[in-house]
Order: structure tokens, then sequence, then C-alpha cells
């Protein structure tokens, strides 16, 4: 036996509501409420799950009809149609925005109800059916391991897959409504800029084919792929779009297979030498120099992490630094045995991705500042907050460190003539980003770099 379907009334002149219900069971729907409110409509939904809501435009409540069904909508997914006696074309064009499946204008009769009702369960099936496919395909598209792009007739981008969004270095949400000619920037082997002729693919509805290019992301990573582009096309034949596929080259994935190697070779390399340093210090008596075999072991550490990173990584050209930077600092937590319960860490990486090489540095100068923070930042101190921010803004990088201990001694500069090897280091490496250091040293100590996003040759 079929299952009736389920339907709600919104209606707040009683008589009108009381006569609807009746007509509602006589053509045999399951009638799960009468309500005269929004607020009482929402609660109903949430109860009983209807297939359907015949809804007034003009309620009782805080809540108008339209407002209501833009709520049912967005919350449960609930269709709506209006019943209305008139409407002005202000409301109107208000009620079309929440996309009803239909309106009925008072008085109606049954058979006129019954068949809006029909009509609207349909279209709703339909459209659930098509939410479903379009779920499915993007589930799908999402596990290629080749770059899809979708763009409409005016090549806005409609939808981008992981493997696209690391190519172009643009995040799903940046991409979608972006012309794709400035998402996604090729380059021939020479260096000359190469444009997808979209308009060419749309009027000509034929596949275009592009191989041996490079797709440059916003900080210069070239990544070599072949680029397919073809029409959508509509049933009546006419193009409506277009989809671009961006393979990764072999000769790349082969590159890329044996640099993963290396670096996976690399990493078990250090954490060798790690060990060794290890087992010497614990024969060492003077405390200095075992200090300077611990400090000097977890830099080894912090370097073998990246290679760790970059091995797990898809791309080796750029590395995950929210990912690096919160390995890296689990790290340091364990080996100065740091209490995390006393002493906490906030971490606002608002850029994830950046070269590696730059990654490295940046995260060699957070291992220093950080070592500083515990060996004497802290001196004396039951408790503590350590800050990390990193961000991308007009083509500049900005690193923060920052913690609220004891800050630096008076007589203490971020120089190679510092009298420190941590903070000569810092140094050096502020130097190879390219970058600008400033100190800041009341309230704690708080560091922030600035280097610039792209290094010309």
């Amino acid at each position: 036996m079929l299952t009736k379907p389920k339907i709600l009334v919104v209606e707040d002149e009683i008589i009108v509501a009381v006569n609807l219900g009746q007509k509602l069971k006589k053509l045999g729907y399951d009638l799960v409420g009468i309500t005269s409110s929004g607020e009482e409509a929402i609660q109903k939904a949430e109860e009983n799950h209807p297939d359907l809501v015949l809804m007034d435009i003009n309620i009782e409540g805080n809540l108008d009809g339209i407002q209501t069904a833009e709520l049912l909508r967005n919350r449960f997914q609930t269709p709506v149609i209006y019943l209305t006696a008139y409407a002005d074309e202000n409301t109107l064009n208000r009620a079309k925005r929440t996309q009803p499946l239909g309106y009925i204008v008072k008085p109606f009769e049954s058979d006129q109800l019954r068949s809006s009702i029909e009509v609207a369960l349909y279209k709703n099936e339909l459209e659930h059916r098509n939410r479903k496919n379009e779920e499915s395909l993007k589930s799908t598209l999402n596990q290629l391991e080749s770059g899809i792009l979708t763009t409409d007739e005016n090549g806005l981008i409609l939808f981008c897959n992981p493997v696209a969004e690391k190519i172009t270095g643009l995040s799903y949400a940046e991409c979608i409504g972006q012309p794709l000619t400035k998402a996604l920037k090729l380059e021939e082997s020479n260096s000359s800029s190469y444009t997808i002729p979209i308009s060419e693919v749309l009027s000509s509805n034929q596949t275009i084919e592009k191989n041996s290019v490079f797709a440059v992301d916003g900080i210069g990573n070239r990544t070599s792929v072949s680029v397919q582009v073809s029409p959508i096309l509509s049933i009546e034949g006419k193009a409506s779009g277009a989809i671009t596929v961006l393979r990764l080259g072999e000769l790349d994935n082969t590159n890329q297979s044996y640099l993963k190697e290396i670096h996976h070779r690399i990493k078990n390399n250090l954490t060798v030498i790690s060990s060794l340093l290890s087992m010497n210090a614990s024969n060492l008596k003077d405390q200095e120099t075992l200090d300077i075999f611990k400090d000097s072991q977890h830099r080894i550490q912090a370097v073998a992490l990246l290679h760790e990173v970059l091995y797990e990584n898809h791309d080796l050209s750029s590395i995950s630094f929210d990912l690096y930077v919160r390995k890296l600092t689990d790290l340091l937590f364990e080996v100065y045995k740091v209490d995390r319960e006393k002493f906490k860490l906030s971490l606002d990486i608002q850029t994830s991705r950046i070269p590696s090489e730059m990654g490295m540095n940046c995260a060699l100068i957070i291992n220093e500042l950080l070592t500083n923070s515990f060996k004497h930042g802290f001196k004396g101190r039951d408790t503590g907050s350590i800050q990390i921010r990193f961000s991308l803004n007009d083509e500049q990088y900005f690193l923060e460190v920052k913690d609220d201990g004891v800050g630096l001694a008076e007589n203490v500069n971020l120089s190679r003539n510092s009298g420190s090897l941590g903070l000569s280091l810092v140094d050096s490496f502020v130097k190879l980003l390219r970058g600008k250091l400033s100190l800041e040293n009341e309230g704690g100590c708080k560091v922030t770099l600035s280097f610039p996003a792209r290094h010309e040759a």
C-alpha cells in the first residue's frame, strides 16, 4: 500500500483552514496539522516532516508566509504551495525567490487543489532525484585524479574538483563564479601565456585539446598539464557551457614519485642522525654542551618533519603549512615536556599552502622562537600562552609568533650578532625569505615577519 502524502496547512483564517483540511482528507491526503503562524509551522514541520506545505502568504506571528517558506526550504528542504486571495507585484517577487512549487488562488475547488498538489509533488520528486544525481556526479568527479572545471555559457566557473583546486591554488569557494581565464593561468613551455578559447568551443561545439602546458597558481607554482575543453550540450544540441579537464603529465607524475621516494629517504636519514645525537648526548656531563646537542637534535627533527609532510603530499612543490606547523608544535610540546593544559597554544593559519622552501624556512623560525619561549620565556611561570598567526595579504606573507612570557633580555636582538645560535639562525632564515622582522618586547615577546610571496630571479 502506497504511503499517503503528508500535508501541513498554514492558514490563519480558521474557517478556510478547516474547510481546506476536510478537502485534503477527502482527496486521500494525510493532514499532519493546521497552524496559523510561521513559528508553529516550523515546529510542526520539524515534528512531522510533511511532504508539502500549503502556505497562506498573510499569516499571524512575527513571520509572514514567505519568510516561513524560506526557513522551511533552507532548514528541512520542505516544498511549499502558496495560498493567496491577492498579492501585489512586490509580494509576488518576494515569493518567487523562495522557489515555491505553485500558487493556488482563493477560493478554489477540490479538483484544482488536487491537480496543484499532484503537480507539486511530482516536481519535488524530480528535483530530489536531480539533487541526488548531482551529488553522485560531484562525488565521482571529486575522486578523479584529473582536475575538472565546469563553466556556464559566459565562461564563469560552476564547479571545480579538489585536483583543480590544487592546480589553480584556489579553494572551491574562490573558484565559483570566477571567469575560467582568471582562475586558470596557463603558460607554454617558453613561458608565454596560453588562453583557453572558450568562445570557440561553445560556437563550434567541438572539443579542443592542448598538450604540454603549465598551470601557474597564485604564488608561482607550475604544474605540467594537458588540457581538454569540451562543450556541455543541452537536449536541443546547443552548448550551455563547457567542461575543462586538466590531466597531469605522465613525466610529471614519474618525477613526483621519484621525489617522494627521495623525501622519504632523507626523512629516514635525518631520523637516524637525530637518534645518534640522542645516544651521544646521553654520555655528556657538561650541561651547556648537552643543551647544544639537544637543540641540534630538535632542529634536525623539524627538518625531518618537512620531508615527512612532503612525502605524504600530492604536490611536492608546495606544502600544507597548517599541517606542518601543527606537527611541529606537537613535537616541541612533547620534547620540552610542556603541559598543554597550563600553556595554551593558539594557531591561526589563514593560508594553508605555500611553496615548500618558504614553508621550511618559516617553520624553522617558529622552531627557534618556540624553543626560546619554552626554555627562557616562561621561566618561573606555571601558565602561559603562545599565538602563531600566518596570512597572505597584497602579495606579502605575514608570520606572527607571540607569547605572554617574560620577554627577551634588553640587550638581545634578532641578528647574527645576538650571541644566541637560535636567534642568529632566525636572522639567517629571514634573509633567505628576503623578509623583514620586527620585535615587540612588552607583555611578553612578539615577533612579526613579513616577506614577499614571489621571489624574483
